[in-house]
Parts: C-alpha cells; structure tokens; sequence
C-alpha cells in the first residue's frame, strides 16, 4: 500500500499518456501480421509454415526477453529507464522492419522478425511496468489503459495497412 501522504509523481499522466501513444504504435507488430503472410508467400513462396515461424519467432522474443528490458529499466531508475528502454526498443523495431522489408530468405525474415520482437517487448514490458510504478494509487486503472492502448491500436491501424498492402505490396 501507498503513503497516503506521499504526493504522487509530478508528470505521470504525461508519462502514462506516453505509455499508451507506444502501445498503440506496436500493437500492429502482432495483430496485423496475419495480412502480410499470403503477400509473401506469393512474392517468395516460402510457404505459410515457414512465414509462420517468423510470427513464432517475434512472438517468443517479444515475451521471453521482456524480464530483461524491465531489469534494464530499473537499472537506469524511473526517468532515464523507460525513455531509454523505449527509445531503444523503437529503433529495434524500425530495424527489424527495414530487415523484413528487404528479407530475401527466411533466414533474414527470421532475424528480422527476432530483432522486431525485442524492441516491442522491450516497449510493452517498460510501458506496463511504467503505469504500475508511476500509479501505485491507481495501478488498475493505469495498467488498464496501457493494455486498452495495445487494443486500440490494433483497431486503428488494421484497414489502413490492409490498404497499403494492397495498393503498394506488404514490403
């Protein structure tokens, strides 16, 4: 339980907003993936079961490294940690990205997809152990709407890459 004197930290709907921005602009590394599998498999016929090893991969690394980038945060402390781990986990996914893009095997869609997997587990992990530190009055509310963000942000982008993909190729 809290110290119901203890004053909550200054900017943390700010922070929690920030939290929530980041989980919307990575929830279509999971959710969307399923539109890119047939547009690959037409581009390189790898087949579907070697495409959705690539998904197993992200997966796997987007879960199983996350106790590492929350350790990394606690280690850099409450303002450093997130904006570095954040940071950091958005350029991984902007490079595992670019890999998949240009993925020419499925060696490289598959270290593509590894790398894509650390930097969003990086981000979830350090935008939900942000809500619960910075909102020790409010961690439902606050762990709830970082996870709603995720959602939403699956629910927004969905159409708009369907359309891309599309109209200009899933690269």
């Amino acid at each position: 339980m809290t110290d119901p004197s203890t004053p909550p930290p200054k900017g943390r709907w700010t922070q929690l907003c920030l939290g929530v921005l980041s989980m919307i602009l990575i929830a279509n590394l999971q959710y969307a993936w399923t539109l890119f599998v047939d547009p690959m498999d037409r581009t390189h016929h790898w087949g579907r079961a070697g495409i959705q090893l690539a998904f197993s991969i992200f997966v796997a690394t987007e879960t199983w490294l996350t106790p590492f980038a929350g350790a990394f945060v606690d280690r850099l402390g409450p303002l450093r940690g997130p904006r570095i781990t954040v940071a950091f986990g958005g350029v991984l996914v902007a490079i595992g990205w670019i890999l998949n893009a240009y993925a020419n095997s499925l060696f490289w869609l598959y270290i593509g997809s590894a790398i894509t997997g650390t930097g969003g587990g990086a981000i979830y992990a350090t935008c939900v152990g942000s809500a619960v530190k910075w909102f020790p009055d409010r961690r439902g509310l606050a762990v709830g709407l970082t996870a709603a963000g995720f959602g939403a942000g699956a629910a927004l982008t969905i159409l708009p890459i369907s359309w891309t993909i599309a109209a200009y190729g899933y690269e």
